[in-house]
């Protein structure tokens, strides 16, 4: 499933301004987010992102949605965890695509000059995900992505469907799991994705480029936080206590977010003004 994020160039920037956190609020029941998807064509435009919503289950209230600030700016939640990172878009009164609405994609890279991340052997990758703001059009959905220099045109990712982010699943103060299925995604050739991974850099040889996904030359590892076209203006804020890859061996690895963001970062492709980078907690 595609969302409308294509990485014709991708610009990064660092970790804003923090804010204030309390105790951590993860200790209730976990629940689990469906997930799955297939490998597909990402395309080079910046196309729709539609597809059906899958939901966790768990009871409760919700987080609600966030209000406006001084001067009618967004209010951003204030975090309740600690080893986390807080992730805040802005949603425009205006969506910033009329039919895949608005979103930012904070994300995991692997530049071209490095070895691809390798997912061969990898059964599951699972975001940990508490809702500060819920609402039926704001959403989570990680995503995978080929890129240069295995993938010029950005042409091939992999992009599960949404994760509505309703008070009925994400209960407040309730983190849940978000996983995405990568042992039927195509790609690789074995397992050949240990220590040696990092010395293969140019394992599609020079010059070859992909005809469709390939799991094993993955660029960008990510998870992308939004609102759907019917969405008013507001902020969809969420937290991330953990990013848990299954299976292995893998050059990328789980991530606990408890000394900063672990490389996390805010894709600037078409991102909405004043959305903030990975906030550590």
């Amino acid at each position: 499933m595609r969302s409308f994020l294509t990485y014709g160039a991708i610009s990064l920037v660092g970790i804003a301004a923090l804010y204030a956190c309390g105790d951590d609020s993860g200790d209730g029941t976990t629940s689990t987010a469906g997930s799955g998807g297939q490998g597909g064509t990402a395309g080079s435009g910046a196309g729709g992102s539609s597809g059906g919503t899958s939901m966790a289950g768990a009871g409760g209230g919700g987080a609600g949605t966030a209000g406006t600030g001084a001067g009618g700016a967004p209010s951003i939640p204030a975090s309740n965890c600690t080893g986390c990172v807080q992730l805040s878009v802005v949603v425009p009164a205006t969506p910033v695509s009329a039919t895949a609405g608005s979103q930012g994609g904070y994300i995991f890279s692997a530049p071209a000059t490095a070895a691809p991340f390798d997912l061969t052997n990898v059964t599951t990758i699972t975001w940990r995900v508490q809702a500060l703001t819920t609402n039926a059009t704001y959403f989570v959905q990680p995503f995978l992505q080929n890129a240069p220099p295995e993938d010029p045109a950005y042409a091939f990712g992999s992009y599960p469907v949404q994760v509505a982010l309703t008070p009925a699943a994400f209960a407040a103060g309730m983190f849940v799991d978000v996983p995405m299925a990568i042992s039927a995604l195509p790609g690789g050739g074995g397992a050949d994705a240990g220590a040696d991974s990092g010395a293969d850099a140019g394992d599609a040889g020079a010059g070859a480029t992909l005809t469709a996904f390939d799991k094993s030359k993955v660029r960008t590892i990510g998870l992308n936080v939004g609102a759907g076209p019917t969405a008013t203006a507001g902020v969809v804020s969420v937290e991330v206590d953990s990013v848990t890859v299954a299976g292995g061996p893998s050059n990328f690895t789980s991530k606990t977010f408890d000394t900063g963001v672990d490389g996390l970062a805010l894709n600037m492709y078409m991102v909405p003004a004043g959305t903030l980078p990975p906030a550590a907690h």
